[in-house]
């Protein structure tokens, strides 16, 4: 077993106890992230050495847990979307991903192109980062419902 493997199989196991664990902790006082948190630090309180995983050396392992905890990312996401299908309830969703992503993506990198005379490619980065790209966010806050 490789240690891309190992990550593989630990990162498949806390997947499968947060599916386990939202049905148990539902109407619980305790959340699923005060859980893991709590796990994380039993964890480290074990008489183990941590692993020392270094980005740079360990390249491969480091890209697989980023492509994991992405997949994760998106999965949840996806999932929290409370939405039925269909083409006029969606379309506050289409347009915050169409109109509002877009232009939020474009004026970043405009004004650090043009104000911060930043180049054009850490430019087109600030503004990839700091563009809203979750939907989820704004409908579990309720804005979505008035956008219609």
């Amino acid at each position: 077993m490789t240690s891309a493997d190992a990550v593989f199989a630990w990162l498949g196991v806390g997947a499968l106890l947060a599916a386990v664990l939202s049905r148990v902790l539902a109407g619980r006082p305790l959340s699923l992230p005060l859980v893991f948190l709590l796990c994380g630090i039993g964890v480290y309180l074990l008489p183990l050495p941590p692993p020392v995983i270094d980005p740079v050396d360990d390249r491969v392992v480091a890209e697989h847990v980023i492509e994991v905890v992405v997949l994760i990312s998106l999965m949840g996401a996806g999932l929290a979307l409370n939405r039925p299908v269909g083409r006029h309830r969606w379309g506050a969703t289409w347009r915050l991903l169409g109109i509002t992503m877009p232009l939020a993506f474009l004026i970043t990198a405009l004004m650090a192109w043009w104000l911060l005379d930043w180049p054009p490619a850490a430019a087109l980065l600030l503004g990839a980062v700091l563009a809203p790209t979750d939907p989820v966010l704004v409908a579990r806050l309720g804005m979505l419902d008035g956008l219609r």
